[in-house]
C-alpha cells in the first residue's frame, strides 16, 4: 500500500474521530497496518502528518524493536 494513500485514509476517517478518541484510533490503525504487513519503513515515513499518529507510530515502532521476538534472527548454533 502506497505511504500517500494510507496518509489520506487517516487524514479522511480522523477528521470524524472526536480528538479525545483520537490516541485510541491511531493505535489501533498503525496495529493493523502492521498487521497486514505494511513495512515499517513506509508506516515511519507517516511521521509528521498527525501527532496522534505520531505517537502510536514511535509506540509500535519501539514496541517491535524492544518487545518482539523473531525466532529466525537468533541463529545460534547449539551443537557446538
Amino acid at each position: 500500500m502506497k505511504e500517500d494513500l494510507i496518509a489520506d485514509i487517516w487524514h479522511t476517517v480522523s477528521e470524524h474521530i472526536p480528538d479525545k478518541n483520537k490516541k485510541d484510533v491511531a493505535y489501533e490503525f498503525v496495529n493493523v497496518l502492521l498487521d497486514y504487513g505494511v513495512k515499517e519503513t513506509v508506516i515511519e515515513g507517516l511521521m509528521g502528518i498527525d501527532s496522534y499518529l505520531d505517537s502510536a507510530i514511535e509506540y509500535a515502532i519501539d514496541d517491535e524493536v524492544v518487545g518482539g521476538y523473531d525466532d529466525e534472527e537468533d541463529e545460534y548454533d547449539y551443537e557446538d
